[in-house]
């Protein structure tokens, strides 16, 4: 063994992962910064620190998790980077759909493709519902087909909205793993087909009642 980190990885979010040192840098005046590659990714992290000068050869000559000798020595770790991209979802839209979305999204940053495509497929499946609550009991093909008849999807949306469906099918069902490209264009139609119909309706709405509310009151 050798010294590791032990701590989320911000690129690939495997969490409590030990990351395998690679080297120090100390420029001079300044308090060292220790390099470590994560162990599930290969991808490096920094870690900046404070602590005794006399811990690089611990870090260079022992075995240990340098997180707890760097507290036992008295040191302290003032950051760890890059920083993990915070996880957004599309604004105006309901808590279950956003918990869907945010699942399918943190699943994609995990490399998790399967599990990715089914919760963007649940986000979707939950929005059509809300979309039209009578068309509930319908299944999620008929039901997108009934929206568009309707009015409520435009062409395009309708379908972003049976490709989603398909992959989410796919990723649920298929023997076939999903690739990284086919899950980054699921979560793209996801994301514009929940923009498109919650959160610029929504907007719209918003600037029409203030633009009400400003002209009523010079009234």
């Amino acid at each position: 063994m050798a010294t590791t980190f032990v701590d989320t990885c911000p690129h690939c979010r495997t969490e409590s992962v030990a990351m395998s040192y690679v080297a120090t840098s100390a420029p001079r005046g300044s308090d060292p910064t220790v390099v470590f590659r994560c162990n599930a990714c290969n991808q490096l992290v920094c870690v900046a620190t404070r602590y005794p000068s006399h811990m690089h050869n611990w870090i260079t000559q022992n075995n240990g998790e340098f997180h707890n000798e760097c507290m036992s020595q008295g040191g302290a770790i003032a950051a760890v980077y890059p920083k993990a991209k915070r996880l957004e979802a599309p604004e105006h839209i309901s808590p279950t759909v956003q918990r869907a979305f945010l699942q399918g999204a943190d699943n994609a940053s995990r490399k998790q493709s399967d599990a990715a495509a089914a919760m963007y497929r649940k986000a979707l499946d939950v929005a059509t519902k809300e979309l039209d609550s009578g068309l509930a009991g319908k299944n999620l093909a008929p039901r997108i087909d009934a929206l568009h008849k309707a009015g409520k999807l435009t062409d395009d949306l309708k379908e972003w909205a049976h490709l989603i469906r398909l992959d989410g099918n796919q990723g649920a069902h298929d023997e076939e793993e999903l690739s990284e490209e086919d899950v980054a264009q699921l979560a793209s139609f996801t994301e514009l087909f929940l923009t498109y119909t919650f959160t610029l309706p929504a907007q719209v709405a918003a600037r029409k009642s203030a633009a009400a509310e400003a002209a009523s009151g010079t009234e």
